[in-house]
């Protein structure tokens, strides 16, 4: 490349601005058309809000925030890069997610042909379809591209299998999703029995009460027969599993009772 190519390769198309002429100056590139222009014209067109490429012949709507450094020289290549980028994040699947090994090399055919189809301009707005249906799908936010004007429309999980790892059906031979049990709500008593069958609470409790009286208890936020039937309940409710062990573990052999030569059991305390 001679000199005369090497400055009309580096020439603003927006402003005929080169290096030549302006030392110092700096190129911007954007992903959707990848048009190359110098830094001040993104500023002159995009400081204001979205606006369409200044580039003759495109009409594209971008952003100021879209425009970076471009970071390969060969344009072609920075463009694949970034469609990779693309596809790479929205098509993030793990071997350890399928059944096969098979399966994974199937995922990632298809991958590099979406990728492909994208890169070669085949079928692009059936494949942008293909990710934004995968995305809207799995939950998963992406950027609208310009190819597929049409807005993705969502697959409820009603429409698929409630442990199929892809609604959208696009990729094949993912593990299913294991939905786990629901768990039982805690228990404090750990199964323990709460039956009332060792006590009973009166009316007298209440009003042998120290303190405050009934309605005064009531008007704070609890009830003093609630409070009491909870402080016996939890006295009492282990009481027949402590004595069932211990009449299971004690030798109930009779012993002589002393000074009467008469026997009694080994449980009986009286």
């Amino acid at each position: 490349m001679d000199e005369e190519e090497l400055i009309a390769a580096n020439k603003c198309p927006v402003c005929g601005s080169d290096p030549r002429t302006h030392p110092g100056l700096r190129f911007k590139i954007n992903t959707k058309c990848y048009h190359r222009i110098c830094e001040g014209c993104v500023d002159r067109n995009f400081s204001s809000g979205k606006a369409e490429c200044p580039v003759a012949g495109c009409h594209i709507a971008l952003w100021k925030r879209e425009w970076r450094t471009q970071t390969f020289e060969d344009l072609k290549i920075e463009r694949e890069v970034e469609i990779r980028k693309r596809v790479n994040r929205t098509l993030d699947r793990q071997e350890e997610e399928f059944e096969t090994k098979r399966d994974y090399d199937d995922f990632l055919e298809l991958r590099e042909e979406l990728v492909m189809n994208l890169v070669f301009k085949t079928d692009v707005a059936a494949t942008n379809r293909k990710l934004r249906d995968y995305a809207v799908a799995n939950g998963i936010k992406t950027e609208t591209t310009d190819a597929a004007n049409e807005p993705a429309k969502p697959i409820k999980r009603k429409d698929v299998a409630p442990d199929a790892a892809d609604p959208s059906g696009l990729i094949k031979g993912l593990k299913k999703i294991i939905i786990p049990k629901a768990k039982a709500p805690y228990d404090p008593f750990m199964g323990m029995s709460r039956t009332r069958d060792y006590y009973e609470v009166t009316d007298s409790y209440v009003v042998r009460a120290k303190g405050k009286p009934a309605e005064a208890m009531l008007a704070a936020g609890y009830d003093f027969g609630q409070y009491m039937d909870e402080c016996l309940l939890r006295a009492f409710a282990g009481l027949g599993v402590f004595l069932e062990d211990e009449m299971a573990t004690k030798n109930n052999t009779a012993v002589p009772v002393p000074g009467t030569g008469a026997l009694k059991a080994a449980d009986d305390v009286f």
